[in-house]
């Protein structure tokens, strides 16, 4: 589990659609949410080497590309972290890893009609970040469990 957060948080830092992207374009359009997105090109520039975790660099080339929403503010934090895996479930996503840890919940979400498309979502009041992945992702509740 440890594994896996920190993945989300090194990938989080380095980097400092269909149903799912007309709920991420939603969350884009506030005013007080940050958006990145990064192609496959420029994930592969990052140096993955510095980074003693794992696996990663193995997971990075499975991303073709992702979108990363970042709140500022308790009210956007809120609505991205609470509301977004609700809005998800009810697109067609399934959950595949939902956790709590040190305040902090987690929750990994896939596409049942396509399977390349995964969200994460993190939560820790008063922040929320999201990522929406596309990429090779056939596998990921079995790649889940080996993080942990």
């Amino acid at each position: 589990m440890n594994r896996l957060i920190m993945t989300m948080t090194v990938l989080f830092a380095t980097l400092t659609m269909s149903a799912q992207d007309d709920v991420f374009e939603k969350y884009s359009a506030m005013g007080d949410m940050n958006t990145t997105y990064v192609t496959k090109n420029m994930l592969e520039r990052v140096p993955l080497d510095q980074f003693d975790v794992p696996g990663l660099a193995q997971m990075v080339e499975r991303i073709e590309n992702m979108k990363i929403l970042v709140s500022r503010g308790d009210k956007a934090g809120k609505k991205l972290g609470t509301k977004l895996p609700a809005q998800l479930s009810g697109k067609g996503f399934k959950t595949v890893l939902s956790t709590k840890d040190d305040g902090r919940d987690v929750t990994v979400m896939q596409s049942k009609k396509d399977p390349s498309r995964v969200v994460m979502v993190v939560y820790k009041k008063p922040q929320a970040i999201a990522v929406s992945l596309k990429g090779d992702f056939s596998d990921l509740e079995e790649t889940l469990e080996n993080l942990k």
